[in-house]
């Protein structure tokens, strides 16, 4: 902050190279604006991860209950007395269903992005 800036009172922000306008009019997300089509980049960008995330994670939870290092691994090893509980079929059975969960919730973040994506170009 300058010290014009702390003597008025007045708040300052950062602008990373935009001017005032752009950074006013990025909530309006004009398509001609520099600033909205980097907010754009990045939220899809975001979102993309955040959807690579669900899928990853349940694609995991589904197949690794039935993998051989899910009973053999050192957690085991170091403590034999969890082993009958790993191997238990309904701990198996639950973890696959929150694989399940997150896949799901990957195929919704999928239809909602499409859904949005159309949306926002369609304007």
């Amino acid at each position: 902050m300058t010290s014009r800036a702390v003597s008025h009172g007045m708040r300052t922000r950062p602008s990373f190279g935009f001017s005032d306008a752009d950074i006013e009019s990025a909530g309006k997300l004009r398509s001609n604006s520099r600033l909205a089509r980097i907010v754009s980049f990045l939220h899809t960008a975001y979102l993309l991860v955040h959807i690579t995330y669900w899928l990853a994670a349940g694609s995991f939870l589904v197949l690794f209950p039935w993998q051989s290092m899910w009973e053999n691994n050192y957690i085991l090893y170091r403590y034999p007395s969890l082993r009958p509980v790993m191997s238990n079929p309904f701990l198996k059975g639950a973890v696959l269903g929150l694989g399940f969960v997150n896949l799901l919730i990957g195929i919704q973040e999928i239809a909602h992005f499409r859904k949005n994506s159309r949306d926002f170009l369609s304007h």
